[in-house]
């Protein structure tokens, strides 16, 4: 179940400065003491609810940054994150004495204090201020979960709408975000820290039947496990073993989802084979398979086609010793490290001018909260902006191929607009159809795992329809709809209707489709009808302003001052 974080009040400097040296080298004591002083001093005489001294909570976010292997700059901001907020202390001085950089990251994670109208206001606006800081600085983020995983192991000193209301937070946005940055240990705690405290009953519940499972199948395991070291081992494959369970969120969710009982889970458990390179990943997976009987269509191969937070494993449910249902995960070493931890991982280049390539790929995954961002700020609306935030980062995910066999993942329930908006906003834009595995379909048409979608475009941009964003699940998709349906609002407004009567005679309708012409305004339509030897011609065309329409009427009464020249 992974590697949980140590929380406790015990955590001091000398513990942080320990734990950061072994999995960071290059961190300077000297600076991460004195952010400890300063913290310490500023925070004197706070405590949290706990009735513990407020310093401690600093110090263990710092603590679980320092495991992580995080520089001297965001272990200073974890010690110093609360100072603004929570002190007499500020921004400047914090730049002051430990640098803009430092500053910067504390800035990111501090918390409005403006007064809103109502909590969806609230929430969006701090959301916003650490995204826009995020988006400049990944550490931001990573500190955030940080403090959250220790708020969250922390609630019960909390009242219960407190703790609901973390909580549920917790399972709607720092989890996912979790999740995206491939950081799997973090998103595990994170989601059970806050299961705990949102349905304490199912907890509780799920608890003590896993407990009973593991105790029924502790040995059966053992000895499927024994069994796949020995046949390795004879292979001469060198590779660790380990058995995991699932984890309580998970189960939950499972037996939510697919309305089933602990009994009916079939990855229940799981035996990981960590090898040491991809070739014996595929070797291994021969030898479990000549062992042990594969259950039908349970075979995923996360190496080919990794997940889109880089997560590599071959997944296989085997009947192991005895019936014994079990999960095969093989991977190697290195990609094991990548599902534990993702993105930090490469925080040795984290804070250089020049990202390293993988930061780039961890960060490519919160493009939608970047689209939302975008989104909101088109519709100024929280609510609409939390639910398409959560929708971003909470649904599951659907693999969609390009003819060409490019990989777009996108929200499940997404449809051929998203996919047409994932590859590029020009051809979104100029969507006017779609193939799915080769059949025409309509653009609304959600969109299913391993579709082959093909989008079919015209050289005229589309003309939205506002019912489009109902259905459509990407932020992104979203924003460029509304963008277009905007710009049509506002050419709709710039059209006029010019009725014009004169005397008829050969080729007036042309002289006068002359000065639109020459002035360069188009013309969406015209008709005219002869009535007693007098033309009434009805002209619409999008006007650009006010002395444009003034101009034109004069040049129109130079062809004939009879003429009547009325704008409708």
């Amino acid at each position: 179940m992974g590697e949980k974080a140590e929380i406790t009040a015990n955590i001091t400097i000398e513990k942080i400065l320990d734990e950061g040296k072994r999995k960071n080298k290059t961190i300077k004591e000297d600076i991460i003491k004195k952010a400890y002083e300063y913290a310490e001093e500023k925070h004197k005489n706070q405590l949290r609810k706990s009735g513990e001294a407020y310093i401690i909570h600093p110090l263990n976010v710092a603590y679980i940054l320092a495991k992580l292997g995080l520089d001297t700059e965001t272990i200073c901001a974890a010690l110093l994150h609360d100072v603004v907020e929570d002190t007499n202390g500020t921004y400047e001085e914090i730049e002051k004495k430990f640098g803009s950089e430092i500053a910067t990251i504390v800035e990111g994670v501090t918390k409005l204090t403006n007064l809103f109208k109502t909590v969806e206001e609230k929430q969006t606006e701090n959301y916003k201020k650490m995204f826009i800081a995020m988006e400049k600085d990944i550490r931001v983020i990573i500190l955030k979960l940080a403090d959250r995983l220790h708020n969250i192991n922390t609630l019960k000193y909390l009242k219960r709408d407190r703790q609901i209301a973390i909580s549920q937070e917790t399972i709607d946005l720092y989890a996912p975000i979790a999740h995206k940055l491939g950081m799997y240990d973090m998103k595990m705690q994170l989601q059970d820290g806050a299961f705990k405290y949102l349905y304490p009953e199912e907890y509780e519940k799920i608890t003590k039947e896993l407990e009973q499972k593991i105790k029924v199948n502790k040995n059966l395991l053992e000895k499927t496990k024994k069994q796949i070291e020995n046949k390795l081992k004879s292979q001469k494959v060198f590779a660790t073993t380990k058995i995991e369970t699932k984890h309580i969120y998970n189960i939950y969710k499972k037996i939510i989802e697919k309305g089933i009982t602990i009994d009916q889970i079939k990855d229940l458990f799981a035996i990981k084979i960590i090898a040491g390179n991809k070739q014996d990943c595929y070797k291994i997976l021969g030898i479990i398979n000549n062992i042990y009987h594969a259950l039908p269509r349970t075979f995923k191969d996360y190496i080919a086609i990794p997940r889109n937070n880089k997560y590599q494993a071959i997944h296989e449910i085997m009947l192991g010793e005895k019936g014994i249902i079990f999960e095969a995960q093989i991977c190697s070493y290195h990609m094991n490290q990548i599902a534990r931890y993702g993105i930090t991982n490469y925080f040795y280049y984290i804070g250089n001018k020049e990202k390293n390539k993988e930061e780039w790929i961890f960060e490519k995954n919160l493009e939608g909260i970047h689209n939302s961002l975008e989104f909101e700020n088109l519709i100024e609306n929280p609510k609409e902006f939390l639910k398409t935030l959560k929708s971003e980062l909470l649904d599951d995910e659907v693999y969609i191929f390009t003819p060409k066999g490019e990989i777009k993942v996108l929200p499940k329930g997404a449809t051929a607009i998203d996919f047409a908006y994932s590859i590029h906003d020009e051809i979104g834009n100029h969507i006017k159809g779609c193939k799915i595995n080769s059949i025409e379909m309509p653009i609304i048409t959600k969109l299913k795992n391993g579709n082959i979608v093909e989008i079919i475009t015209s050289k005229d941009e589309i003309t939205p329809q506002e019912e489009w964003l109902k259905v459509i699940k990407t932020a992104k998709a979203k924003s460029r709809i509304i963008k277009l349906l905007n710009k049509k609002e506002r050419e709709n407004k710039e059209k006029k209707i010019i009725e014009i009567v004169a005397k008829d005679r050969k080729n007036l309708a042309l002289e006068i489709s002359d000065v639109f012409t020459k002035n360069g305004i188009n013309i969406e339509s015209m008709k005219a009808k002869v009535e007693n030897k007098k033309a009434k011609i009805e002209i619409i065309v999008i006007m650009k302003s006010k002395d444009s329409i003034e101009k034109l009427s004069q040049e129109i009464l130079e062809i004939n001052d009879t003429m009547l020249v009325k704008i409708i």
